[in-house]
């Protein structure tokens, strides 16, 4: 699948180079606010609604629950990095600058989907669960088409970059 232009919910950019602009933005603010989340409920926040990330996990943090959210903090700085590699690569275009945040977004979308069924499937009996999950695989949706604007732009650079060959054989002296 290959995408020309970018929508996000406020702005419509005419190209992916921008759009991917857009994106890296968008992963770099949530990704803050993500982090800020995580390190709260680590330090004793509250988490105790079904649909948050880190339901069930109770305080005071067993050692389970410490480590899933140390690689989650770690997981996420790694996320910020990238997004601002992200920029950098495609300003430069660079295509291996745009890579690690490919492969970041491929896990957040791994893990929504991989939420969203575990939701559905371990809390079925309580309708609010079903709605949480079909918001969750929204945003995943959105997120995959935030994917495709940048795979589109790192095929438009991977495109520009390559050579362009003709063959003359035919004009070559014999």
């Amino acid at each position: 699948m290959y995408v020309k232009t970018c929508w996000s919910p406020c702005f419509w950019h005419p190209n992916v180079r921008s759009g991917s602009f857009a994106v890296a933005i968008y992963t770099l603010l949530l990704s803050i606010c993500t982090l800020t989340y995580i390190i709260y409920i680590m330090n004793g926040g509250e988490s105790s609604q079904l649909y948050l990330p880190m339901f069930e996990t109770g305080q005071p943090l067993t050692k389970d629950t410490e480590s899933a959210g140390v690689f989650i903090v770690l997981f996420f700085i790694f996320f910020i990095i990238s997004s601002v590699i992200l920029v950098f690569g495609i300003k430069s275009d660079i295509r291996g600058f745009m890579l690690p945040w490919m492969v970041g977004m491929g896990l957040v979308i791994l893990f929504q989907a991989t939420f969203g069924t575990w939701l559905i499937f371990g809390y079925y009996i309580y309708l609010e669960m079903i709605f949480a999950a079909l918001v969750n695989w929204a945003w995943m949706a959105y997120n995959i088409y935030c994917f495709m604007v940048v795979r589109s732009h790192f095929i438009n650079v991977k495109w520009f970059q390559s050579p362009d060959v003709e063959i003359l054989g035919d004009y070559a002296q014999k």
